[in-house]
């Protein structure tokens, strides 16, 4: 699977060169990650055009320095990239300062980006960078098995199940096919 995903992330340049700027400008500890890699898979199992129904790509570093603003880095990127694709930047040493405003429940801080990356829905906690010769290197927390079965399962441990039901609504609406647990079904 992980070869299947790095090959159709290559056929989307607009992800190769979002990914390509994070290393230009030496984006730290980055990751292209979550919907828009899951939603690629989708696409992709359903036929469809590679970003179909892709609202942004999020891209997640991490830097405890905070020399420059998660906004800082989105102009910079952003103004770049000759897609139109809006860019999502988010910077994982800081997100338990505005997590509980956003989704009602209180995280302790992260100590590395793919710890931020591991506390999404199992089927987005996947992400990749480029490596120094260029080439995909895919982060996937909990493997790539429930993305490319399109199946969403609740993470109670980082969200609400308002929040759940609120995303997996808009999901089932843009994938019909998806299969969606309900909240219950977790621990």
């Amino acid at each position: 699977m992980e070869q299947q995903l790095i090959k159709l992330i290559k056929a989307v340049p607009e992800l190769m060169d979002t990914a390509k700027e994070c290393n230009n400008i030496k984006l730290p500890n980055y990751y292209v990650a979550g919907g828009a890699i899951t939603q690629l898979i989708w696409n992709n199992l359903l036929g469809r055009k590679p970003l179909d129904q892709v609202k942004d790509f999020d891209i997640v570093y991490f830097d405890t320095t905070s020399c420059k603003s998660e906004q800082w880095y989105e102009r910079k990127i952003a103004s770049r990239l000759k897609h139109e694709i809006v860019i999502d930047v988010k910077n994982q040493a800081r997100v338990h300062e505005w997590y509980p405003r956003k989704f009602g429940q209180v995280i302790a801080p992260y100590d590395r980006v793919e710890q931020g990356i591991s506390s999404w829905l199992s089927a987005f906690a996947i992400g990749f960078r480029l490596n120094k010769l260029g080439e995909p290197e895919i982060y996937s927390a909990n493997g790539l098995g429930d993305a490319f079965k399109m199946r969403v399962k609740p993470n109670k441990i980082a969200m609400t199940e308002a929040s759940y039901l609120k995303m997996t609504q808009s999901f089932k609406e843009r994938w019909p096919p998806i299969s969606v647990e309900p909240w219950g079904s977790a621990c």
